[in-house]
């Protein structure tokens, strides 16, 4: 509503109300008066009538009384007469219907109900009364002149109400016809800009107003003359600082190569030792000159626009692997870890459908890559660095890459997350002058992650670590080309384009399988419990499922049994295969019961996996049975003869039945044909990560089954031993894995007791094993030179 509709309503609103009090007051006040008129008549006639009628009452003269009510019946508006002496009527006139009722004095013209107001008046002498008058006096000539003077005060009010109308809207246009003026003047500023005039020259406050207004017109089109010249000149000096810098790093960086390569060739020469912490030092801060003048050359860029990415194919998770592995020395030399892993080693956690080919910038993506993981580096002084990848399909032909660098550095304060990201600037100058840096590089991610249609964001406490990630759009490449050596993968060269799922929640047994199946190309992805198994299936699409059995949160049975029931068709009838530690007698009918296609008891090997994956999906027409062949452990790599035994099931229940669980002299704590298999179906170069994940994780188990055995926890003890058991065969402690075994069953058969009393004979076995597997990890591994996979 515009302030002058505002206007005119609230004049009009006012003098409506006016008038209505006006015309109420007015029609209250005719009523009362004529009501106090009529009341006023009635008495004094009723009365008079009663002083004349007096003597005649008393003398019983009924034909006088008669005259005299015919005489006052000719009065105006009386409409009857009666006199009554002791109940008894002694003479009326008038309507006889009126004469007739039972009738009701009146007090006021609101009590009147038939159009007549009745009065009583008692006919008294000496103080005694001997009957009463009732006359009736109509209200019709009333109620007709209020009703005219009702008609009359209305039809004024309403011409008055038309009239006030038309003053409301004339007063109203004439009071805001400046303002209007006004309004549209700020319309025509707004979309043609500042130096419209409205030239008021009235003397009143709207003509003040509108001098302001044109004051203001006229200095804001010379601020934006002068703002407009002032960016000209900006955008002039901006570029040829651009053309400077771009000019001079070009040639610093000419001969600084130079230098850097007499350099490298200088370190192959035999020099002292002095010479070579020398040489080092000066290869160093070259290189540090040049990642500088690099990041000035790729800045200068961005800001005259002259920067294009390239769109070749790449492997992006080779190229990740590199950036990652190219700060393992540094970060060994800060004894900084991840999780379980090797202690100095950066590794990467590649997650969740990453694509093997895309097509993009190599160089750029390593560049955000190598600037995140060196800040994390630089300023993580203990604890850990994490790269995590994950991707999300954005179309049919491009995905959406997502990293995150997570450390546990100094961390970044609140207030300075708003500059972070801009030129030359260090959250933290006292702290970065112990460091080298520009204070490109972030400004430089932003840049970069922009162009490739992405963003970057970053998450920090201080003292707590930050984590930074980015997402950038990238192509799908058109053809993807195994980089896996051929002898490698006999047994898995037709399974290409298989995408497997493995439920598992021991650390150590998820980098074995993940080690196994990537070692032969075949994409795989991990989740630790059955919820997360049947959440994935339902999400992604997946050919076979390789499910343990003993879980947190939902065991893999019931997670099978809920798989199975879903109604998708393609999902609910997915092949699941157990991976389990269980190979007692009845375990293989209690999991296909639940509705598993098959099993494989622990440790598994690459031939296993992949002749299971061959027996439901190469060949689907066949029903599946079990493969006797995959159930059968290897004999050992060396000379030395070991038993063959002819099923997992026979093979576990026999460690079970007679290997004693104090461990026999005669027995190796560690077992090589197991460790021989596991290079073959991954390599040789993996073996020690798993070893040092293993321990770590076994020592945390031991940790928790000493806590269960305090507590007396004889669920928490079956759980732990389990897991424990499992992974001690996949890294070939047999006998610390029939150990645990023993208690399991003790716990489940509810021996718990029993259970209890081996666990001092665990800790002692554990140890022993652990110490054995790590002087095996000291003499190293090698890969054979031939597969037998």
């Amino acid at each position: 509503m515009t302030f002058r509709t505002k206007t005119i309503v609230g004049i009009a609103l006012i003098e409506v109300v006016l008038l209505m009090v006006l015309v109420f007051s007015a029609m209250s006040f005719l009523k009362q008066s004529n009501e106090k008129q009529l009341i006023q008549r009635a008495n004094s006639t009723a009365t008079m009538f009663a002083h004349a009628a007096k003597d005649a009452v008393l003398s019983t003269d009924i034909a006088t009384l008669e005259d005299l009510s015919r005489d006052f019946m000719q009065l105006e508006d009386v409409h009857y007469v009666k006199i009554v002496r002791h109940d008894e009527v002694l003479a009326c006139a008038g309507d006889m219907e009126l004469l007739e009722r039972t009738m009701n004095v009146d007090q006021n013209l609101g009590s009147v109900d038939d159009g007549v107001f009745d009065t009583r008046v008692n006919i008294t002498s000496g103080g005694i009364q001997y009957g009463y008058v009732d006359m009736g006096f109509g209200t019709s000539a009333i109620s007709a002149m209020l009703d005219s003077a009702k008609r009359s005060i209305v039809g004024i009010a309403s011409i008055e109400v038309v009239l006030v109308a038309i003053f409301s809207f004339v007063l109203g246009t004439y009071l805001t016809k400046s303002l209007v003026r006004l309004t549209r003047a700020t319309h025509i500023l707004r979309e043609k800009g500042p130096g419209f005039q409205l030239n008021d020259n009235s003397k009143d406050e709207f003509g003040e107003l509108s001098k302001s207004f044109d004051l203001m017109s006229l200095q804001l089109k010379q601020s934006y003359e002068d703002l407009k010249t002032a960016r000209q000149e900006a955008e002039h000096a901006c570029e040829s600082k651009g053309r400077f810098l771009a000019s001079m790093s070009h040639e610093i960086r000419t001969p600084m190569n130079g230098v850097l390569g007499i350099l490298s060739l200088l370190e192959e020469t035999k020099l002292s030792k002095e010479q070579q912490q020398l040489v080092t030092t000066a290869t160093q801060s070259g290189s540090f000159l040049l990642s500088v003048i690099n990041d000035i050359l790729d800045f200068t860029r961005m800001e005259s626009n002259t920067l294009r990415l390239e769109h070749q194919p790449f492997e992006l998770k080779t190229c990740i692997e590199d950036v990652v592995d190219s700060f393992g020395p540094s970060a060994k030399a800060k004894d900084l870890i991840l999780h379980s892993y090797i202690e100095g080693d950066v590794p990467s956690l590649v997650e969740g459908d990453v694509p093997s080919l895309v097509e993009g910038d190599v160089n750029r993506v390593r560049q955000i890559l190598h600037n995140l993981i060196g800040n994390a580096l630089k300023f993580t002084q203990e604890g850990s660095i994490t790269v995590k990848v994950s991707a999300i399909p954005a179309s049919n032909q491009q995905t959406t890459i997502t990293c995150s660098v997570i450390d546990t550095g100094i961390g970044i304060e609140q207030s300075a997350m708003e500059y972070l990201f801009d030129e030359f600037t260090m959250v933290d100058q006292t702290y970065s002058r112990t460091q080298e840096g520009s204070g490109l590089g972030l400004a430089i991610c932003k840049r970069l992650c922009e162009l490739m249609d992405g963003n970057i964001e970053v998450n920090s406490e201080p003292n707590q670590g930050s984590t930074f990630t980015f997402q950038i759009t990238l192509n799908l490449a058109q053809s993807l080309t195994s980089n896996v050596e051929p002898s490698t993968h006999q047994m898995a060269s037709a399974l290409s384009g298989i995408r497997v799922l493995v439920a598992e929640d021991n650390k150590a047994n998820q980098l074995v399988i993940k080690n196994m199946f990537l070692h032969a190309g075949i994409q795989i992805d991990l989740v630790e419990n059955g919820v997360q198994a049947v959440e994935q299936v339902q999400e992604y699409s997946y050919d076979i499922v390789f499910m343990d059995i003993s879980m947190p949160q939902m065991d893999g049975m019931t997670a099978t049994q809920k798989i199975r029931a879903l109604d998708d068709p393609t999902i609910s009838t997915l092949p699941i295969v157990a991976l389990t530690a269980h190979a007692l007698t009845g375990d293989k009918e209690q999991f296909l019961k639940a509705g598993m296609s098959d099993y494989l008891s622990k440790p598994v090997r690459l031939s296993q996996l992949i002749e299971k994956i061959e027996l439901f999906l190469v060949n689907e027409e066949k029903e599946p049975v079990e493969d006797t062949h995959s159930n059968k452990t290897l004999e050992p790599m060396d000379s030395t003869p070991a038993p063959v035994q002819n099923t997992c099931v026979e093979q576990n229940s026999h460690a079970t039945e007679t290997e004693p669980h104090h461990g026999e002299a005669d027995l190796n704590l560690v077992d090589e044909s197991i460790l021989q298999q596991m290079i073959e179906d991954t390599s040789a170069d993996v073996i020690p990560l798993l070893i040092d994940h293993y321990v770590e994780e076994s020592k945390d188990r031991l940790s928790k089954i000493h806590e269960s055995v305090a507590e007396q926890n004889g669920d928490q003890l079956e759980f732990e031993s389990h897991t424990l058991g499992s992974s001690a065969l996949a890294l070939g402690n047999r006998q610390l894995s029939s150990l645990a075994r023993e208690i399991e069953k003790l716990c489940l058969e509810g021996n718990v007791s029993e259970a209890f009393a081996l666990e001092p004979q665990l800790q002692q076995l554990a140890q022993q094993s652990i110490d054995a597997l790590l002087v095996r990890k000291d003499q190293g591994f090698e890969t054979p030179s031939s597969s037998n996979i």
